[in-house]
């Protein structure tokens, strides 16, 4: 991800071919044969083996490897991004991005405790990992020169530092809440049904006369739900009369009523409604690109260059 962003902004990019193949052609989805992850990730980048790309390390300014790489390069380029699941992987058993995503208290936010644990959607822990590492990169690389050469540097990025960073509201507050737990149906904001899918029911304090609006059930209105601490202790109760109402209407009629009244309301959609979204269409946020002779979709860099877009297919 790190070097897909700086590909994006007009660096040259070699994607260093693992012996056996790289692990990331083989997570779906799949466009046709070709891994979508793999795609998007590896877009403006030059693919080669290891021994056709090491010539290239010594003009290298910068070279994006894993800790244990990092510690065994000798002539590496000035700039080496370290990147690792935790400081000291060698500290730790196997692991994943989900392991690192519960220990760093990510997953204590969604789900019912319950239920068996949820995994966030796509790859969020990695791509925040890969953006600490662009910046870091960047960082680096706009340090004064010394006799006209760039000072060498290594970026160590850890993915639970990323992860803790992310999740940095439970850190002050753990004097006051030793234990994070799932809070499931009795969190404040719930995912709830509607006529044709799902929409999480996110708000704030002073939306909740609005919400009662867009809802129109007086049982909303009751005195014991004008204080926001009985709210909280009856939040499954709530989420079952903004159900019963929204089951009667779609996604868009909940977006247009929640726009009007200036209400975070989240329908959930789907990868092709998102891309048909008037919104996404204006901003400009999904660019066209060649994959395997097929001509797909998928989100660029929002960053327009002498007023053209980055990442397109152009």
């Amino acid at each position: 991800m790190a070097g897909r962003i700086a590909a994006d902004c007009g660096a040259r990019l070699i994607k260093v071919e693992p012996q056996g193949g790289d692990p990331v052609r083989a997570i779906a989805p799949f466009i046709g044969k070709t891994s979508a992850i793999d795609a998007f990730l590896n877009a403006g980048k030059r693919i080669m083996a290891a021994e056709e790309a090491a010539k290239h390390l010594a003009t290298a300014d910068v070279a994006i490897v894993d800790a244990a790489t990092a510690r065994a390069m000798r002539d590496s380029p000035p700039v080496v991004a370290a990147l690792s699941l935790f400081k000291d992987d060698a500290e730790h058993g196997p692991a994943s991005e989900f392991t690192v995503m519960a220990l760093g208290g990510l997953l204590d936010m969604v789900g019912d405790p319950q239920r068996a644990p949820l995994k966030l959607g796509g790859h969020q822990a990695a791509y925040a990992a890969g953006l600490a590492a662009y910046t870091g990169i960047v960082a680096a690389l706009c340090r004064p020169r010394v006799d006209g050469k760039i000072p060498r540097e290594t970026v160590q990025v850890s993915m639970l530092d990323t992860v803790i960073w992310l999740n940095w509201k439970s850190v002050p507050s753990r004097p006051a809440q030793p234990a994070l737990t799932r809070t499931g149906g009795t969190a404040e904001w719930q995912v709830v049904r509607c006529a044709d899918g799902f929409v999480a029911l996110v708000y704030q304090e002073p939306d909740w006369a609005a919400l009662c609006d867009i809802v129109g059930d007086a049982r909303l209105r009751a005195p014991h739900l004008a204080e926001r601490p009985e709210r909280m202790r009856r939040a499954r109760e709530i989420a079952a009369i903004v159900e019963e109402r929204f089951l009667a209407l779609t996604r868009r009629e909940i977006h247009a009523l929640a726009l009007a009244r200036r209400i975070p309301l989240g329908p959930v959609w789907s990868p092709g409604e998102l891309r048909d979204d008037p919104q996404t269409r204006a901003r400009g946020f999904l660019a066209s690109a060649d994959v395997g002779g097929r001509t797909v979709t998928m989100p660029r860099l929002p960053v327009l260059w002498n007023g053209e877009p980055l990442g397109a297919s152009s």
